[in-house]
């Protein structure tokens, strides 16, 4: 049976706690994990090989490699270095190795975005087996606003590897899809990975949810003027409303922010830079869940923001501004779609969930039911699995893909 490897810079739980919290199990470690669980729930081989991405670690010099099963998936950690500069040279001669010793013809390989350190294995695989079975998963797009040499890297090592690999791709939105002319596409949004036996509890304070990359475009200023008009106009409700932060950036900022409020009696619990664990707590301590990228905002344009899938699979309320894909997901009935993306707007919604928390209620759960349908492990794996092995005369156009 031919076997399905994604190569990825990822790392899951157990691999966290093996480098004693030094890797990060953030939404690409997610997404790749539930594409690996779709297509083995098919009855697929799926296996996970992966260059993790760990921080500086004065102790070490790095970690050696490991074989194992993590979070249920089959993966190959290749050993790594905290040689800056060195280790991206480092992955890409590990990535090329394993292509060489394990690759098989009939195999299908998947890079998840489109790393420099994929190169070399994916020139060799082109070169030995052609490209029909090199697929790209795109998950961000190139950005052209990037300044810096690691960004022009970044968008050269995108225009190669679209060179080698199938013209077939993953992608994470139509609208990406789309925007890159990829009309043979198999796009998928996010992966629903199993939440709670029972949803949030919607009787108490509400708490608010607001994690990821944190920056102006993911809507940290219209989040911060929010915040601050509910403490400054509606003290009321400091005992319905609280705001709990995880993610990373503007640290300062957000603890600013939560000193200014303190004396209203809001309560913005910052904590940054968790691990899986901890993340989770805080996910199932939480009933609504933000997602606040901003509509004009080159990160919008370029990818999606998954973790909506991970809210509303989990139960949560999905509070979210109208960007790339969310309106073929969600409606009025499902979440709570910012149609204009201003401190204002978003402030009233908050004091309209906290005043009827009941209603809300009912919409998390139809979020949930929804993106559970759509999004399940299985669902996912079906159509990987469907367009894994279809040959490209046999492509549908991107509009027709769910």
């Amino acid at each position: 049976m031919s076997r399905h490897f994604f190569f990825a810079p990822v790392s899951m739980s157990g691999y966290h706690r093996w480098t004693a919290g030094a890797s990060q199990v953030g939404a690409a470690s997610h997404k790749v994990a539930g594409m690996a669980a779709g297509l083995r729930s098919q009855g697929r081989r799926a296996v996970v090989v992966s260059s993790p991405i760990v921080t500086r670690e004065r102790r070490r010099w790095g970690f050696g490699g490991r074989v194992c099963r993590d979070d249920g998936m089959a993966c190959v950690y290749l050993p790594v270095v905290r040689m800056r500069g060195w280790n991206r040279l480092w992955s890409g001669l590990l990535y090329l190795w394993f292509a060489v010793r394990r690759i098989r013809a009939d195999d299908t390989v998947v890079f998840y975005n489109f790393f420099p350190e994929y190169l070399l294995a994916a020139a060799w695989l082109r070169c030995r087996y052609g490209a029909e079975r090199l697929i790209m998963d795109i998950e961000d797009g190139p950005r052209a606003d990037e300044p810096g040499a690691r960004a022009r890297i970044t968008r050269w090592s995108f225009r190669v590897l679209r060179r080698l690999c199938s013209p077939r791709a993953i992608v994470v939105s139509h609208q990406l899809a789309a925007s890159l002319g990829v009309t043979d596409a198999c796009v998928i949004n996010g992966v629903a990975l199993s939440g709670p036996a029972l949803p949030p509890d919607f009787d108490g304070p509400v708490t608010f949810l607001y994690g990821g990359t944190i920056e102006a475009g993911t809507g940290l200023p219209i989040f911060v003027d929010a915040v601050r008009q509910i403490a400054r106009e509606h003290p009321q409700l400091a005992a319905r409303i609280r705001f709990l932060i995880t993610g990373f950036g503007a640290t300062e900022e957000l603890e600013a922010l939560a000193a200014d409020v303190r004396l209203s009696g809001v309560v913005v619990d910052v904590r940054q830079d968790v691990g899986p664990t901890e993340y989770l707590a805080a996910l199932r301590a939480s009933q609504v869940g933000l997602s606040l990228r901003m509509p004009v905002s080159s990160l919008s344009a370029t990818t999606f923001p998954s973790k909506v899938i991970e809210f509303a699979a989990n139960g949560l309320l999905v509070l979210t501004t109208d960007v790339s894909d969310i309106g073929r997901i969600f409606d009025g009935a499902t979440a709570v779609v910012l149609r204009e993306a201003t401190a204002q707007g978003l402030a009233a919604q908050m004091i309209a969930i906290a005043a009827d928390p009941a209603t809300h209620a009912r919409v998390a759960a139809a979020g949930r039911t929804r993106v559970i349908e759509r999004f399940s492990i299985a669902a996912i794996g079906r159509q990987l699995a469907d367009f894994l092995v279809r040959p490209a005369n046999g492509k549908r156009p991107v509009t027709e893909l769910p």
